[in-house]
């Protein structure tokens, strides 16, 4: 590995070391409440899941994915994480949170990662989508995570989240950040089954439309508060 190679690594590890720390932090300072989620984890034998949330709403949500399932359930939990960029970066920092990565987006060995997700969910694990990633448009659901549902049977399940008070970056997605001690609110969707001989085109609707409202919902939580 030459000098570029190994600056580049160690430029990976330390910014991603520094998000994961920030983001254990930041998100145990919010005061949270929950919307749609069971009284207590899911059973541990339940079948596995297609996550789905939007790529601007996706920095908070490890820990409501853990109330949802149980933090010592021995399922492994696979997120798709693009190639471009800071993919990799992205990739290191969930995994210092619990969470393994598959390299892939709809432009760059897109058909290969789906392959490999769709394997992951039949193996038993559970797998994480943001469907208008990596590069948009926002709020604009790809087929892709409809694929993997369709074609393993894994039942989607919507995200989001908001908060009273945050920054928001200027970036293509709009990310929200939540800023220290402010309130938050994660909505969980309806589950959404996709048949082996339903349109995708009106799949991929169905989980826009669902991660559009309760997006919607979490953002007006406060209203008249």
């Amino acid at each position: 590995m030459g000098r570029g190679g190994i600056l580049s690594g160690l430029k990976m590890v330390v910014l991603g070391s520094l998000a994961a720390l920030v983001i254990k932090v930041l998100r145990g300072t919010i005061r949270w409440q929950y919307v749609g989620f069971p009284d207590a984890p899911m059973d541990a034998g339940a079948p596995p899941a297609v996550f789905a949330f939007w790529h601007g709403r996706m920095l908070m949500l490890l820990e409501p994915y853990w109330r949802l399932r149980g933090r010592k359930r021995a399922r492994r939990s696979y997120m798709l994480i693009s190639r471009h960029g800071d993919g990799r970066l992205i990739a290191f920092a969930i995994r210092l949170l619990g969470l393994h990565s598959i390299a892939g987006s709809s432009s760059r060995g897109g058909l290969s990662a789906l392959r490999e997700l769709i394997r992951r969910v039949e193996d038993g694990s559970d797998v994480g989508f943001t469907p208008d990633g990596p590069r948009g448009p926002r709020y604009s659901c790809k087929v892709g995570v409809v694929a993997v549902a369709q074609s393993s049977g894994a039942p989607v399940f919507p995200l989001s989240y908001s908060v009273e008070n945050r920054w928001q970056l200027s970036s293509w997605d709009e990310m929200i950040i939540p800023r220290p001690f402010s309130r938050g609110v994660v909505v969980l969707g309806q589950p959404i089954v996709v048949a082996p001989d339903e349109d995708q085109e009106a799949a991929r609707a169905r989980v826009q439309e669902a991660l559009n409202d309760i997006t919607l919902q979490a953002d007006r939580f406060w209203d008249g508060s």
